[in-house]
């Protein structure tokens, strides 16, 4: 993670990403200071109102014009606050969008070993529920708090003009106010940033629970995760009570403050009219107004300080993942429309957690056209050669080249296009067929159905309630294991790709959807460069080479009849396997 940024920084960065939104900015803060304006003169024209001398006013027509006006600014004053809570909503719900956007954007383009140490949840937790506190920035910060900040200043002018002795008196509030908001400021962003990861464990317990579930009832764990999860709960209750906590003791504190004030500066005022006589009932009147409505923003303020923490306290953890650097370095500019699919590793070595080796100098090629197996036990480094392919990871030396160039000079999102991937682990998402085929792009139904014929699983598609519309539900489990496998087998045969890759097609499926596997990858493999991660030995007798690998070092070469009679490591596999299947 990256340095975290101050709270400062935090509050610039949001400043200028609302900035995008500057038109109605500008619109918000010009009502804001009409409503200033018009909020400070409504107690001049009530003091006015109550100084008029009735008894010498030939008629009443200059006390009703004033009476009429000040209904028109009450109306007004009503109308502006209207505008100025809609239009920072407004605003804070398109910055949201675009944070949103650019939070996701970003994500999408992290390398594959970001999201191998980063829990899911978290992730979900701060793209969902920590951008939307970011809102309270908006709706109760820069527009509210500027408005906030115009009263107070507009109401001592005018408060002085009135009275100096008690607008002075009024003055001595705002240091404690300051004080008091400052201290609550910072024990609830220590307490809001508890509750924000608090809330990031529990959904990611979730998820991956929920995600779990069959395994958490096959081993009769459900009291232990239950256990686990009230764990997580109650530390989230406890750290949202403290917030509630804060708050309960906040407001009556500034209430206190506040009526203690209100009553010095009354009783002032008062004692003042009735010896010196120097101050009209109107203006009696019109400094109470001003009481409150210097009162008024300065606990608005304080509240608005209090819920901006927990806006804050979510912006920074938006701001940290969107500062992070982890997107795979894309420096190649190599394109090319057509590509023979020649692979060749040289001397190459790689590590997940830069400790342990799990490639330690990996030699060989692929000539274009060619099947290639690749088969070892658990753990060799088998499906590790597919992700350095693809670059989901880049290695640590050596070198991997496709057509003789480095495959890092290739543009990253034009070489994966050439390259087609079945893995093991089908992931489907919930929509239709058709769309988890096509992944968004725009191919005929008719296409799809061609080629769907080709491969021999048209049928079966077919077969399903709604054919081709039928719904997947999440990760496909309304389907069997080998039925998404062949639709796995089919979306990467509509990329009509020139590289082919299938991690472990057939394990552990049935009989006859393994035959169906069979017919399309031989139907998928033809002129086209492909690499198959063999499970079931007996399924690459026939592949043009096989790779044998054990801890992460090629060990033998060869096609199968070759290694067979040279007895050694892919021998012992191979009989061991028929063994087992036998018995």
């Amino acid at each position: 993670m990256n340095k975290k940024p101050t709270t400062s920084n935090i509050i610039q960065r949001l400043f200028f990403i609302g900035m995008k939104f500057r038109t109605w900015f500008i619109l918000a803060l010009i009502i804001s200071i009409i409503l200033a304006i018009v909020s400070v003169y409504r107690p001049i024209l009530t003091q006015q109102i109550v100084d008029i001398d009735i008894l010498k006013l030939k008629d009443n027509s200059v006390l009703m014009k004033d009476i009429y006006f000040l209904i028109g600014l009450v109306v007004a004053e009503t109308i502006l606050n209207f505008f100025l809570v809609f239009l920072s909503n407004y605003i804070a719900q398109n910055v949201i969008r675009d944070i949103r956007e650019r939070l996701y954007h970003k994500l999408i383009y992290f390398k594959t070993s970001f999201f191998d140490k980063t829990a899911i949840g978290n992730l979900v937790t701060r793209a969902v529920g920590d951008v939307e506190t970011i809102a309270t920035v908006y709706t109760d910060g820069f527009l509210m708090v500027f408005g906030d900040i115009l009263k107070v200043v507009f109401v001592l002018v005018a408060m002085f003009q009135v009275n100096t002795e008690l607008s002075y008196i009024s003055l001595t509030i705002l240091p404690i106010m300051l004080v008091i908001t400052r201290f609550f400021q910072k024990k609830l962003r220590k307490a809001f940033g508890d509750e924000r990861a608090w809330t990031s464990t529990q959904n990611s317990f979730v998820q991956e629970r929920l995600s779990g579930m069959s395994l958490i009832q096959v081993f009769n764990r459900q009291e232990a995760e239950f256990k686990k999860f009230d764990d997580i709960n109650v530390n989230l209750k406890a750290a949202l009570l403290k917030t509630v906590f804060y708050f309960s003791l906040f407001f009556p504190v500034v209430e206190l403050i506040s009526s203690v004030f209100i009553g010095l500066i009354l009783f002032v005022a008062g004692y003042n009219a009735l010896t010196a006589r120097d101050i009209s009932p109107g203006q009696v009147i019109a400094f109470i107004s001003y009481i409150n409505m210097l009162i008024r923003p300065l606990r608005q303020i304080a509240d608005r300080f209090n819920n901006i923490q927990r806006g804050l306290v979510g912006a920074e953890r938006v701001l940290g993942i969107m500062d992070e650097e982890n997107s795979m370095p894309n420096l190649g500019t190599i394109k090319k429309e057509h590509i023979e699919g020649k692979i060749e590793f040289r001397d190459v070595r790689f590590s997940y957690d830069e400790k342990q080796e799990v490639l330690k100098g990996v030699d060989f090629k692929v000539n274009p056209g060619e099947t290639v197996a690749i088969v070892g036990a658990t753990g060799a480094g088998k499906s590790t050669i597919i992700q350095l392919i693809t670059r989901f990871y880049d290695i640590n030396s050596g070198k991997i080249l496709l057509d003789d160039i480095d495959i890092r000079d290739y543009e990253l999102y034009d070489l994966r296009s050439k390259v087609g991937v079945v893995l093991q682990d089908v992931f489907l998402f919930h929509g239709r067929i058709y769309e988890n085929l096509t992944l968004g792009d725009t191919i005929p139904l008719e296409k799809i159905k061609k080629v769907a014929q080709d491969i021999e699983v048209d049928e079966f598609i077919e077969r399903l309630p709604g054919g081709y519309d039928f719904v997947v539900s999440e990760r496909g489990s309304s389907i069997s294991l080998g039925q998404r496998q062949l639709l796995s087998f089919l979306r990467a045969y509509l990329s009509d790709p020139k590289i082919l890759i299938l991690d472990e097609a057939t394990s552990s499926i049935d009989p006859e959807s393994e035959k169906l596997i069979q017919k399309a990858t031989e139907k998928i493999t033809q002129n086209r460069t492909s690499i198959i991660i063999a499970h079931r030995l007996s399924t690459i007798e026939k592949a043009d080479k096989i790779l044998v690998m054990d801890s992460g070092k090629v060990v033998e070469e060869g096609k199968h009849e070759e290694l067979l009679a040279k007895n050694g490591y892919y021998a012992n596999l191979y009989k061991a396997q028929l063994h087992k299947e036998i018995f």
